[in-house]
């Protein structure tokens, strides 16, 4: 897979599942708080991930992404929105079922 393993995993684990999710959970979740949610997490990551990678606790292999923004793969940022993403509609989808 080369430069796509990273974003492909990430498709395959994270960001069609998020979006699926979302689209069937779209009537229970308030997208005001989500998105308010998601940019806090999103800082939050951004910053811990420059820190940790500056600090030599992990790195990015440049063959498996696709390239990288102030140092940070572009995978990584998606991670960051859409991990939290599948968390938020995985727990929205837990509380629906058992609501029922």
């Amino acid at each position: 897979m080369g430069n796509f393993t990273y974003i492909g995993l990430m498709m395959v684990f994270a960001i069609i599942p998020s979006i699926i999710l979302l689209y069937f959970l779209r009537n229970k979740i308030n997208f005001k708080n989500l998105l308010i949610s998601i940019f806090i997490l999103f800082i939050i990551g951004v910053i811990w991930d420059q820190i940790s990678v500056r600090v030599g606790i992990w790195s990015f292999s440049d063959s498996k992404i696709i390239g990288s923004v102030f140092g940070i793969p572009i995978e990584e940022y998606l991670f960051i929105i859409f991990v939290p993403l599948l968390t938020i509609t995985v727990y929205t989808l837990i509380n629906k079922i058992i609501e029922k």
